[in-house]
């Protein structure tokens, strides 16, 4: 594993330690909204690497979201992209969830179809596909494919120090007078 595939490594454990774990083995599951900030944290710091050059240089989160959606998650999630994305604003900006009917059965059946003119997002559904979507991810790294040479260029500019040098944990600077991850 060179140096890159070991900061992307450390990069995809902060992640699933922050955003995945506390979703599988705590409460956050009970609550959809929950649920769905954090998969959409993860989403956010993804989209960061999968992107394309021309997207990832117009900082422009919104288009990294979407372009994640339709390029790495597919399917239907490349059909309702804007809702989602939609979703993920009211969820991020003022907590609330509108237009959206979400659900948290384990029957997930109702994820991201219409329904009288509702669209329904199951929460456990696109837990699984993110943790699919990283999986996927994981292996072109190690396989040095496009995502590999995009962690390359990229990852120096995402804002995470070394803050453990015990056991050599990555977590979010405190502010952009910190050193960055490297």
């Amino acid at each position: 594993m060179d140096e890159y595939q070991q900061r992307f490594a450390k990069f995809i454990d902060l992640l699933e330690k922050r955003a995945i774990v506390p979703i599988e083995n705590t409460e956050v599951k009970e609550s959809c909204t929950a649920t769905l900030l954090l998969i959409f944290v993860v989403v956010d710091a993804l989209s960061k690497i999968t992107c394309c050059d021309q997207i990832y240089k117009s900082s422009n989160s919104g288009k990294r979201f979407k372009y994640f959606l339709s390029e790495v998650l597919k399917n239907r999630y490349s059909t309702y992209k804007n809702a989602i994305y939609n979703l993920r604003n009211n969820i991020v900006h003022t907590g609330l969830n509108t237009k959206v009917i979400l659900s948290k059965d384990t029957n997930t059946q109702k994820h991201l179809i219409v329904d009288n003119g509702n669209l329904w997002i199951n929460s456990n559904q696109f837990l699984i596909d993110i943790k699919s979507a990283i999986d996927r991810i994981k292996i072109n790294v190690t396989a040095r494919g496009t995502y590999y040479i995009n962690v390359k260029k990229r990852i120096k500019r995402f804002n995470l120090i070394q803050i453990d040098n015990e056991d050599d944990l990555a977590t979010p600077s405190p502010g952009p007078d910190e050193e960055t991850f490297s």
